[in-house]
């Protein structure tokens, strides 16, 4: 009988082990039972496709539900304010005593529960109902934690959000925000002059993750679930993620599976399984990302992918038959977008794993 295959390469699942993102965990819970006016009580996080922020949000939830918080999950898409006030309450009225409970429960007369029967009464605005429930929450010192996957500034519900945070703060209200998303997404964000309070949110950039807290997270994870895997295998399956957490999950998913039967995962099993993950990690981020991106943008790449290691800008410029200036505005675009990163003065190199030798495989 096999083992299941502990890794977990789907959207959004929370890994048994998660690597490498511990001081963002503390940082933000830390905030939290610090109470009201700590700064981090609004933060963005940023990253590119596959940098583990929806894992994020959901781990910081609930380690912010051991210290008695509150939490409205959500996704910038149409319908998100309803969605928060319909959490807030489904999520919140377990925590409350039978008074508070009855209080809540007398706000459906407002839609503020999600009870569907029609009453006769004037509708609340949004900030209306969520001063309501924030009242009723902190009256029991119970905080609020709203976490948006995806943020895009385009949706006019987003903008409200953001807006009413603000008063909720002038009002001391124990309620904190959580954003996560892509680099061009939060930048489009900070952009918009209606919720320029945005811009002193934190900020938490998603980083590569440390080698070595790569291969102890693939370890613990194997032998966790039953199985051993040889130093040297692991060495070589770590080294192809490149501290991307996506592809962690991918590579150890792909190696897992070549023999499932068997005790120890081999080094022909960490062979078999890197082609795997590198079909999939074509298909599942890097197709997606090239095809958003301008012509112009993808021929900035493709020049980089002339380089085996770190471009250098002058050379971009003189392979692209560009100026200066025009290739510092690709540069500019693609690092914003997490495609790319600095590297040193006047160098330049792909952030995202494997897409140099995507561009040479996709001419």
């Amino acid at each position: 009988m096999t083992q299941r295959n502990p890794f977990t390469p789907a959207f959004g699942m929370e890994p048994l082990f998660l690597a490498g993102r511990e001081q963002i965990i503390d940082e933000f819970v830390n905030g939290l039972e610090a109470g009201f006016g700590d700064p981090n009580h609004c933060t963005i996080i940023i990253g590119p496709r596959g940098s583990g922020k929806t894992v994020l949000l959901s781990k910081i939830a609930a380690e912010a539900g051991k210290c008695g918080w509150v939490s409205a999950n959500v996704t910038a898409i149409q319908g998100m304010l309803n969605d928060i006030v319909e959490q807030s309450v489904l999520n919140g009225s377990e925590f409350l005593p039978p008074k508070s409970k009855q209080r809540l429960t007398g706000l459906s007369a407002f839609g503020v529960s999600i009870s569907t029967a029609t009453v006769e009464q004037p509708a609340l605005s949004w900030r209306a109902k969520m001063t309501e429930i924030l009242r009723v929450l902190n009256d029991q010192n119970i905080g609020l934690l709203i976490t948006v996957d995806e943020v895009d500034a385009s949706f006019d519900e987003m903008v409200t959000l953001v807006s009413c945070y603000q008063h909720f703060i002038r009002e001391n209200r124990s309620v904190a925000l959580l954003m996560a998303g892509l680099p061009g997404k939060v930048l489009q964000m900070f952009s918009d002059k209606t919720i320029s309070f945005v811009r002193r949110a934190f900020q938490q950039r998603l980083d590569k993750v440390p080698t070595e807290d790569v291969k102890t997270s693939m370890r613990r994870t194997i032998e966790a679930s039953g199985r051993t895997i040889a130093t040297a295998a692991l060495d070589k399956a770590a080294s192809l993620t490149e501290g991307f957490p996506f592809l962690i999950q991918l590579v150890g998913y792909h190696i897992w599976k070549q023999s499932p039967f068997s005790k120890e995962i081999t080094a022909l099993d960490v062979e078999a399984g890197i082609n795997s993950s590198i079909e999939a990690m074509d298909q599942m981020i890097l197709e997606t990302t090239v095809l958003e991106l301008s012509e112009l943008d993808v021929a900035f790449l493709k020049a980089m992918a002339l380089d085996t290691g770190a471009s250098r800008i002058s050379e971009i410029v003189r392979r692209l038959g560009t100026s200066s200036a025009k290739a510092g505005q690709y540069r500019l675009r693609l690092i914003k977008q997490g495609v790319i990163e600095p590297y040193g003065r006047g160098k330049i190199q792909f952030a995202l794993p494997l897409l140099r030798d995507y561009l040479r495989r996709h001419p």
